[in-house]
């Protein structure tokens, strides 16, 4: 006659146990989720405003059509074209509590038929405060920290002509 191991059970029935506390739990969240953040979608003309509000702050996500780059400080690069399905994006974060900082992030992509060399030369010339940073996959960058934002020039070389792209991270005020 076999004994029944009474081990065996008791690793059985903790893992059960385990299993359901954390179905519990994510229940428990989503229902929380759920009756405590609000998402607003609203669209316009150039594009659509998403609202997240949550117990924590609010999160607004909004479409630019035709974000200007020369409204993040950062010439446009004569000649260049809007990449399609580009047309940029902001973020902005406001947390409820006051105590943060508010975070705005604002960018767009370009594309000029001008080798990479020659963008890079005009944005030195029109930038030239600006910081010099390049990284090992073929893109060159220039930054700027001033204040509570950064600034950032985006150069690659793409299908024989440079893809510029442009971002600001910051306060909002600066974007």
């Amino acid at each position: 006659m076999k004994k029944s191991n009474p081990r065996r059970g008791g690793i059985l029935g903790t893992l059960l146990v385990i299993v359901a506390v954390v179905v519990v739990a994510a229940v428990c969240a989503g229902v929380y989720v759920a009756r405590n953040v609000r998402v607003v979608t609203e669209d316009r003309k150039h594009g659509a405003d998403v609202n997240i509000e949550t117990p924590v702050g609010a999160m607004h996500f909004r479409a630019h059509e035709n974000l200007d780059p020369s409204k993040l400080g950062v010439p446009v690069y004569p000649g260049a074209r809007r990449e399609q399905d580009s047309g940029g994006a902001s973020f902005e974060w406001v947390p409820n509590d006051g105590d943060g900082k508010n975070l705005a992030v604002a960018g767009g992509s370009f594309q000029s038929d001008d080798r990479p060399d020659a963008v890079l030369a005009y944005y030195r010339k029109q930038l030239p405060s600006w910081i010099l940073v390049t990284d090992r996959h073929g893109e060159t960058r220039l930054e700027l920290k001033e204040g509570g934002s950064k600034r950032i020039v985006s150069i690659q070389e793409r299908n024989g002509g440079t893809r510029i792209g442009v971002a600001s991270i910051g306060e909002p005020a600066s974007n």
